[in-house]
């Protein structure tokens, strides 16, 4: 009986190490993912910038060539910019719930994941316990 109780306390041993051993590669995981995907949407970010700003800056060229007039097609791309930004600052708070409704989803659907990984992982160490104490069981 003894035997059964240090083979038992061993397996919850073992189980708390593995699921702190789990937590640990989980919250680095979760740091260099991070990590990884703001480095590369902050670039991917600068890039769509300046590729907008140099087509901005054409079309504004081209609708000074059309309208004959060194000035005309900046001021129209610039109205067109200030139309935008009197259409979000009227509506903001509009896009601040699609915005927040777009980032609800997103997490939920993150959590739910992480959520089944971790009772994935937790009913295979169940099932390693079981098995390791029906061998002992066995081998007496």
């Amino acid at each position: 009986m003894f035997e059964r109780l240090e083979e038992i306390r061993e397996n919850i041993f073992r189980y708390l190490e593995a699921r702190i051993e789990l937590f640990t590669l989980e919250s680095r995981g979760k740091l260099e993912e991070g990590v990884v995907v703001a480095v590369h949407s902050i670039v991917l970010a600068l890039l769509a910038v300046m590729t907008l700003i140099f087509l901005f800056s054409l079309l504004a060229a081209y609708l000074n060539e059309v309208t004959n007039s060194k000035y005309l097609g900046f001021l129209i791309v610039a109205g067109f910019f200030l139309l935008l930004t009197v259409i979000w600052l009227a509506a903001k708070d509009f896009f601040k719930s699609k915005i927040r409704v777009a980032a609800y989803s997103a997490l939920k659907k993150s959590q739910e994941k992480k959520t089944e990984e971790k009772s994935e992982a937790v009913e295979e160490l169940m099932a390693q316990t079981r098995s390791s104490m029906s061998n002992s069981g066995t081998a007496r």
